[in-house]
């Protein structure tokens, strides 16, 4: 787990985080003394919708306040409720002649302070009810006994619907009813790869070792319903929680019944240590499990930060029936869709729409594999594809070399870069690309490769260079007869003094360029060995200089070292021509 915070401790910081979040919307106000954050403006003529508890989840609760969602948000200690007078001062932030909601997580300390403070303002004459969120599975009716199941996630959803309505001019009465019966249709489910740390305690609670992970943790710490080891592929993780979801046949965990023709909402949170880009990544991978094991294809779909635990490197999954909700309120599906969709200023909420599966579809794409040219350059398509893989397998074997160094001198991504390139060429030869002969066909591939599959600088590099080799290669095709090796000398010098007119980089400043100018030089004559060897010394060359272009030049006390690692591109060049060369 991450154990280091800006913030050495707590003290003060849930403050702090509640004025920078009313500062980023003028609509807000923070009641400072009770840690109630609310809508300044909320009309006495709506039903004021509340939710709070311990702060360490945010988002939740406070960056869903705003018009459309809630009206205010009543905040505790990081992962401690709210006092029962903090509840009162905050209800009384929103006043309302139509009476007051709280949303209210299933956690003993939130329903005993949220309920206390509710019987006391019913007891002053206040309208006041209470809608309790539980939608955590991994706590199964065995072990969730009186208690129930834990409020996850799925209270962000009551939050949104509940806030629409109000918004709309909804009773309490009609807001009540929907709440209820949304909240007996979530369900919700976590599986994370550690637990959060909390800034200021000097012990990290439950690390989770090694390639290891848990399903079923709560958000604060508490223990999941198991561990796995290792930790599987995504895929299978996924499969695994809409299992726990879903299945009718789990006695101790059918919560909410599913059916394929439902219309279904998905919400996938960040616990608040996963990187947007996995996240992303499992969203998808949820819609597919859904449709390919459960015949299900969500209506809704949300992904983001919506309630966290701390910095835990976690996520997870919520569904909610729209339609059982439907069935258990009264209350038309579409209706319920349209209080899901309406806009908020909240500053948390995403933008809702439609989903839609055939915005995610391929567009078909012409196969130009078979591509054919008027006037061709060929070898012997054995020999070809034997120095093309050798190549390959060099890229693949030195990788783990590549970002190691990669990741000292630079961003770490070199390594991977180049072998994404070695391994689509691979995948190209499988297919039969060098079983003509053509090396036209070969370098036309490489221009795709370099796009399709290799991003950053050295994509970039190897994408012009190839197309400009291209170039050469085609107009030397048309041409009388000459030894294939001075032919390719040559279309490597055009294509290296067209890649030189688009970078700065020369010998000397530890770029890849260190190894093609020295190596197109040394194959003037069409000698490969002798240009393999220059490219070889120049790669160990690199070592003794210091970068004076790219992210590395930014690297500290490189100064005073006698020997640096390769330049990882220069040296992945080098791998390259070897492969060719044998």
């Amino acid at each position: 787990m991450a154990t280091k915070h800006f913030y050495p401790a707590i003290d003060g910081l849930v403050d702090q985080a509640l004025l920078g979040t009313a500062a980023s919307n003028p609509g807000l106000a923070l009641l400072r003394s009770e840690k109630v954050l609310y809508a300044k403006n909320h009309p006495r003529s709506q039903v004021s919708v509340i939710c709070g508890g311990g702060s360490g989840h945010e988002p939740a609760h406070a960056g869903f306040v705003g018009e459309g969602m809630l009206a205010a948000a009543v905040c505790g200690d990081v992962f401690a409720s709210p006092s029962a007078k903090q509840v009162q001062k905050g209800c009384m932030t929103v006043p309302s002649d139509q009476g007051y909601i709280l949303i209210v997580t299933n956690y003993t300390g939130d329903m005993l302070h949220f309920g206390l403070a509710c019987e006391k303002m019913k007891a002053e004459g206040y309208k006041v009810g209470v809608v309790k969120a539980a939608d955590d599975v991994a706590v199964g009716r065995k072990n969730g006994g009186m208690v129930g199941r834990r409020g996850l996630a799925g209270t962000i959803i009551l939050d949104k619907i509940l806030g629409s309505m109000a918004s709309a001019d909804c009773s309490f009465d009609e807001i009540m009813t929907l709440g209820t019966a949304v909240g007996v249709s979530l369900v919700t489910i976590s599986a994370g790869l550690d637990h959060c740390h909390v800034p200021g305690r000097t012990t990290a609670y439950g690390a989770i070792e090694g390639d290891t992970l848990e399903i079923g943790m709560g958000i604060h710490n508490e223990p999941g319903v198991r561990t796995v080891t290792p930790i599987p592929p995504i895929d299978d993780l996924i499969a695994e929680l809409l299992q726990y979801l879903i299945d009718p046949n789990d006695a101790d965990r059918a919560y909410v019944p599913f059916q394929k023709t439902d219309e279904i909402v998905v919400l996938i949170n960040n616990l608040g240590g996963v990187s947007t880009l996995e996240l992303r990544a499992a969203t998808q991978a949820t819609i597919a499990g859904l449709k390919t094991i459960h015949g299900i294809v969500p209506s809704r779909v949300v992904a983001g930060t919506f309630m966290t635990s701390l910095n835990a490197p976690a996520f997870a999954i919520t569904l909610l029936n729209i339609t059982h909700a439907a069935r258990e309120s009264g209350v038309d599906a579409s209706q319920i869709l349209e209080y899901f969709d309406a806009p908020t200023d909240a500053l948390s909420w995403p933008k809702t729409a439609p989903y839609s599966a055939d915005a995610a579809e391929e567009e078909a794409i012409e196969d130009e594999s078979e591509k054919s040219f008027a006037e061709d350059i060929t070898v012997n398509p054995a020999t070809l594809e034997r120095k093309l893989r050798k190549a390959c397998e060099n890229i693949i074997e030195i990788e783990p070399k590549l970002t190691e160094w990669d990741t000292e001198m630079g961003d770490g991504d070199c390594g991977e870069t180049i072998k994404a390139g070695a391994v689509a060429l691979l995948d190209l030869l499988d297919s039969g690309l060098a079983k003509t002969g053509s090396i036209l066909r070969v370098v036309d591939a490489m221009v795709d490769i370099t796009e399709d599959h290799m991003g950053g600088t050295l994509g970039a590099v190897f994408g012009i260079f190839f197309a400009a080799l291209m170039s050469a290669l085609v107009a030397a095709a048309g041409k009388p007869d000459a030894p294939i090796e001075q032919v390719l000398a040559t279309a490597t010098a055009e294509a290296l003094a067209s890649l030189r007119t688009h970078t700065p980089a020369k010998e000397g400043d530890r770029t890849v360029m260190d190894v093609m100018i020295p190596f197109s030089a040394a194959f003037d004559g069409g000698n490969v060995e002798k240009a393999a060897k220059a490219a070889k010394e120049a790669a160990e060359g690199t070592m003794k200089l210091m970068p004076k272009l790219g992210r590395a030049t930014y690297v500290g006390g490189l100064a005073g070292r006698d020997l640096l690692p390769p330049d990882p591109g220069a040296w992945g060049v080098h791998e390259l021509i070897q492969g060719l060369a044998e």
